[in-house]
């Protein structure tokens, strides 16, 4: 069995179990935070990105359907690629973060006549769970 005289992240001379590693649970925090393998911190930020976005979604959408710029969504710190799944056809197509999903649309200006860039943002409906990507590849 491994023995350890010294804790493996500050150096501290260890007490107590004969088998034991760290001095504190710190320690161990630390040492495994700092031996973290290169993609599992790839997940933890994708993961972090993906909740920010629903947070996002979410603070936007309070009544279960809002329409806003793209600009906002950009300015809170919205990432458009990532996202947990899709809905719809090429044409309706929405991207869900969660249980909120989202649809890119474009406005024209009445007043300036140029191209308005929104986001539909919506909650999940029940509809949405059974999405079969491959329903609309497949012809009667």
């Amino acid at each position: 069995m491994f023995q350890a005289q010294s804790c493996l992240t500050c150096k501290e001379p260890l007490q107590g179990r004969s088998d034991k590693k760290f001095c504190s649970d710190q320690c161990r925090a630390t040492f495994n935070n700092q031996n973290r393998k290169p993609h599992e911190e790839a997940i933890k930020k994708l993961n972090a990105q993906l909740r920010k976005n629903r947070t996002i979604l979410k603070t936007l959408c309070p009544t279960g359907k809002a329409t806003v710029r793209r600009e906002v969504l950009t300015e809170m710190g919205f990432s458009f690629r990532h996202f947990t799944s899709a809905y719809g056809k090429s044409s309706d197509l929405y991207f869900l973060c969660y249980d909120y999903a989202f649809k890119p649309i474009v406005e024209r200006s009445q007043e300036h006549g140029t191209m308005i860039q929104k986001v539909l943002i919506v909650q999940q409906q029940d509809y949405m769970k059974s999405f079969d990507p491959w329903e609309h590849l497949i012809q009667s």
